[in-house]
């Protein structure tokens, strides 16, 4: 079974099996895993996290080691960025090298490398680095490289600083993926060679899903040659299993990575379909939480935006929180009624809703790397159905339209034709602002009824 009482993800380690300690760095699927592993009185740090990582896991090393702690190397399972992200800045301060397997030498440049590109690098990261100047490509790329501190790992099998340790090739993900196992006890750092969550399904990527599973077939440079290495990391029969990614495996650990090197269908479960996708808040007077798809989905629409990637109309609204006093950010599409632009709130009086409320409308939107403060109005509820039927046929679309008539039905709960009469009835559970440009009329903004519309 999974290690189901393992903290959240933190910074903080835990000693997982004697004289191994784990290291979480980030949240969700953007997190990955990195390991400070004892033997004797020496250390070494297994994988080295995201460019960020580096000052958290050196807190994380003087708290288990002591204040000044150094390892005696760093040894990567890969070259990933999520995995020998702050390796190099770590090397050059703790003056230690860095190992990696033979065949992983040639990334340690930190350059596009076609011969060992996975899919995300032909799809994205390539025709990214393409657009870019020959100046701004050289100093990524220069950031990015760790020559001066690589080093191949000992053909032999030995792991510097960690005497009854050894190395196993484990090529696929990369092309010179490696394993770290202690024989004496069947615990391997497996790196991205098997993970205990399933990044090859939207579950896993966006809820997190736990299984035991391959790598992501996206940022994976040979499949057929990862089911090998997940077949080989089987044969080995391990007792612990320590992932790059998910949490620790430490019970029916080689029965698990049997099965998955078999290829035993994988678990059932029910795809999310557009029922979980669009929330049916017109069957409730009462504001509903979206589900959680949404929330995780809610960073990706505003990097988006901010890149002027996601649809026309789409900004992020940035307001205070009502509590906290943090910006909270929520993409939103502007609707035109009138030569006037309006926001909606599909999900009544959510809580972007409320904060604007307690901000008395003063909030920043943004797109496309610019952010231009404004001063949003609220809309009494009886003038609201012209620029709610303005917001469902956005972008020239016509009424009766599947687009449409979905919207209507799931968000507002009235039909296709879409008369004044109809949305006016249910009108007064959607809130409506409607946008100004600070410093231009704001002299609606105080009005009392604007801001003080009841809960349903």
């Amino acid at each position: 079974m999974l290690a189901t009482r393992a903290r959240a993800p933190s910074p903080t380690p835990q000693e997982l099996v004697l004289g191994v300690y784990l290291v979480t760095l980030g949240r969700g699927a953007a997190s990955s895993n990195v390991y400070l592993v004892g033997s004797g009185e020496m250390w070494t740090l297994v994988d080295a996290g995201w460019a960020s990582s580096a000052e958290a896991i050196r807190r994380a090393a003087e708290a288990v080691f002591g204040p000044g702690a150094r390892p005696a190397a760093i040894v990567l399972t890969h070259i990933h960025p999520d995995h020998s992200g702050s390796a190099g800045a770590l090397a050059r301060s703790w003056e230690v090298p860095v190992y990696v397997g033979a065949e992983e030498l040639p990334a340690a440049a930190g350059a596009y490398l076609p011969q060992c590109a996975m899919p995300l690098d032909r799809w994205v990261v390539a025709p990214i680095m393409r657009l870019l100047p020959a100046r701004t490509r050289a100093r990524i790329e220069a950031a990015n490289s760790i020559t001066d501190v690589v080093r191949p790992l000992d053909p032999q099998g030995s792991v510097p600083g960690l005497p009854g340790w050894e190395w196993l090739p484990t090529p696929g993900h990369t092309p010179g993926h490696v394993v770290y196992l202690r024989p004496r006890d069947g615990v391997v750092v497996a790196g991205d060679a098997a993970l205990t969550v399933d990044l090859n399904s939207v579950g896993g990527v966006l809820l997190g899903r736990q299984r035991v599973a391959g790598p992501p077939w996206y940022t994976t440079w040979d499949w057929a040659a990862a089911k090998r290495s997940i077949k080989a990391l089987a044969e080995l029969e391990p007792r612990v299993l320590l992932p790059g990614h998910g949490r620790p495996l430490t019970a029916g650990t080689a029965a698990a990575l049997h099965a998955l090197a078999q290829g035993r269908p994988r678990r059932a479960h029910r795809r999310p379909g557009l029922r979980g996708l669009l929330p049916r808040y017109a069957t409730s007077d009462r504001y509903r939480p979206p589900p959680r798809l949404y929330r995780r989905l809610q960073w990706l629409g505003v990097a988006l935006t901010w890149l002027g990637l996601s649809p026309r109309g789409v900004v992020t609204l940035e307001v205070p929180g009502r509590r906290s006093g943090l910006i909270r950010r929520t993409n939103l599409v502007l609707a035109t009624h009138d030569g006037q632009r309006y926001l909606v709130a599909l999900a009544g009086e959510s809580e972007w809703v409320r904060n604007v409320q307690a901000a008395a409308g003063r909030v920043v939107l943004g797109r496309r790397r610019r952010r231009r403060p404004v001063t949003l109005v609220e809309v009494p509820a009886k003038d609201r159905a012209p620029v709610i039927r303005a917001y469902l046929l956005r972008w020239g679309r016509r009424p009766g339209s599947t687009a449409v008539t979905r919207e209507a039905r799931v968000y507002f709960g009235v039909g296709a034709v879409l008369t004044l009469a109809e949305i006016g009835s249910v009108a007064h559970r959607y809130p409506v602002f409607r946008v100004i440009p600070r410093g231009h009329g704001e002299e609606g903004r105080t009005c009392g009824p604007c801001r003080t519309t009841s809960r349903p």
